[in-house]
């Protein structure tokens, strides 16, 4: 799997952000191409500037579609706001290489920080609900956004289920990046025993200042500049991690949210 994740330069103008999305050329080197974007890629993480980008939603899914097709590569397509039922999601799309949806995920955990200043993030965003999973290719991947990373149950419950490599669009600050960007996304690789891609952007907007250092890490916590389904199954054949497990005595179980009638 070719993989190239971009540190997308997200400035405070968003019809211009969507045109250098437009923009963007990739040349595979291999099948298929997977082309990731990060966390709210079309708008700086700042409350007001997200509230300003809802009425371009249509815009940027539009925008994504076109750029998988146009690129012929998969598009992980970081988040955008998405509204549904009159509520607004911190959400990714996929994208396949004809440009047609594959599936959504809206972000489950929402920043809430305590530090100089107090941030919410469930003030402009509900959380999501639902896990999901699709293939690229012969390989089995999951979803999630940012901080949801600091949740291992979430990751844990989507390597149950079967995948071999996690996406996770995301947009850590300086400061916070330095200290657990790595850390954390080696963990989750590490646990599981599953390739990790994790995206995040190279701007400063105001007081936020984003880390980058966007990364692929393997089953066996290497950083890596590429994917194989083999490696994985390599890995778990020498650390039998999933076959040691005390299901006897401890276990993570999905609770489904029941819909409102």
């Amino acid at each position: 799997m070719d993989v190239r994740l971009i540190e997308f330069e997200t400035g405070a103008d968003i019809e211009r952000n969507i045109g250098l999305l437009k923009r963007m050329k990739f040349k595979k080197d291999k099948d298929p191409l997977v082309l990731v974007l990060p966390e709210l890629w079309l708008v700086p993480f700042d409350n007001e500037k997200i509230l300003e980008a809802r009425a371009y939603e249509g815009l940027a899914r539009s925008a994504m579609s076109c750029f998988a097709k146009e690129n012929a590569a998969y598009v992980i397509g970081g988040t955008i706001c998405h509204e549904h039922d009159g509520k607004w999601y911190n959400t990714c799309f996929v994208y396949d290489d004809k440009g047609k949806e594959m599936i959504s995920y809206s972000k489950m955990h929402l920043l809430e920080v305590h530090a100089r200043h107090d941030y919410f993030e469930h003030d402009v965003f509900e959380p999501g609900n639902d896990l999901v999973t699709f293939m690229i290719g012969d390989m089995k991947c999951g979803l999630i956004v940012c901080y949801d990373i600091r949740f291992p149950e979430l990751t844990r419950l989507l390597a149950k289920d079967g995948i071999e490599c996690l996406f996770v669009p995301a947009a850590f600050n300086e400061k916070v990046g330095e200290a657990h960007w790595e850390a954390l996304i080696k963990a989750r690789a590490i646990e599981n025993e599953i390739y990790v891609a994790a995206c995040a952007p190279d701007y400063s907007y105001g007081s936020f200042k984003s880390w980058g250092h966007s990364m692929i890490v393997d089953p066996f916590g290497r950083i890596t500049d590429h994917m194989d389904a083999q490696e994985v199954k390599k890995i778990r054949r020498r650390m039998p991690l999933w076959k040691q497990r005390r299901n006897d005595l401890y276990e993570v179980v999905w609770k489904k949210k029941e819909e409102s009638n």
